[in-house]
């Protein structure tokens, strides 16, 4: 039975799908499929080009954001060239058919404002193009066109799971919109916003998600300091997830 896991947008908050991997992993599921989103779609590259979860965790540990962004102002406060760069260092300039599990991932064409499901080309170009959440990341360009995060029409692509053949979709979350926040703050009001545009988005398709996994977890999505806190609560909340559900054999 073919078993396909979606892994949400979420940034620093998505190490969590690495914590969510070690539990699939534990409990001996491994999956034929992987579809995710911005930060998502970047936990799942790793995954699919061969990197362990606990490898993962400590990449992303070795993050910061100096090594990930440069100052930019056009179209975005930064670029993502540090992060291209990173991810050219471990996975080198590979296309999606070279990688050991199939990975599927979203962007928004900032031309026709349509989200694009993305199984061909470069890899590293478009997760990085479904990192670009505006106005944070200038949009990134692939071809002719300018691509932004997936995450704003679709944060959670678990269609292409189902449409890959996948019996089994096991979909993990860290989009939960917690009450605390500051309404003084710029960077909080402007998360909040585009949080209920993912929200409404992810919740057409629950349909798609056999296994839903809500990763509530306290603290900011921008916060590389709570790393590990986030993988280690990605795998807890993966493996109760997955222990009383009773789609799984």
């Amino acid at each position: 039975m073919k078993v396909g896991v979606t892994l949400s947008g979420g940034f620093v908050k998505g190490v969590a799908h690495a914590g969510f991997l070690k539990a699939l992993e534990f409990k001996g599921i491994s999956p034929s499929f992987v579809a995710g989103t911005s930060t998502g779609a970047l936990i799942g590259v790793l995954y699919c080009a061969g990197y362990s979860p606990d490898e993962i965790k400590e990449i992303a540990l070795s993050l910061s954001w100096k090594n990930i962004v440069r100052p930019s102002l056009k179209g975005g406060l930064f670029s993502l060239a540090g992060l291209r760069k990173k991810l050219l260092d471990l996975i080198g300039d590979l296309s999606f058919s070279e990688l050991k599990i199939p990975l599927g991932l979203t962007v928004v064409n900032l031309k026709t404002l349509k989200v694009e499901f993305v199984t061909e080309g470069k890899v590293v170009d478009y997760v990085v193009a479904s990192c670009s959440i505006p106005p944070l990341f200038s949009p990134y360009r692939v071809g002719s066109d300018y691509y932004i995060d997936g995450g704003i029409r679709n944060s959670m692509p678990a269609e292409m799971v189902k449409a890959y053949g996948c019996k089994i979709n096991i979909c993990s979350n860290v989009n939960v919109a917690r009450r605390e926040f500051n309404h003084e703050s710029l960077v909080d009001v402007t998360v909040r916003a585009i949080l209920a545009s993912v929200l409404e988005n992810q919740e057409r398709r629950c349909g798609y998600c056999d296994i839903f996994v809500d990763h509530d977890i306290e603290g900011s999505m921008f916060d590389f300091a709570r790393v590990a806190d986030f993988f280690e609560q990605g795998f807890k909340n993966g493996l109760s997830a997955l222990e009383s559900s009773g789609v799984l054999p």
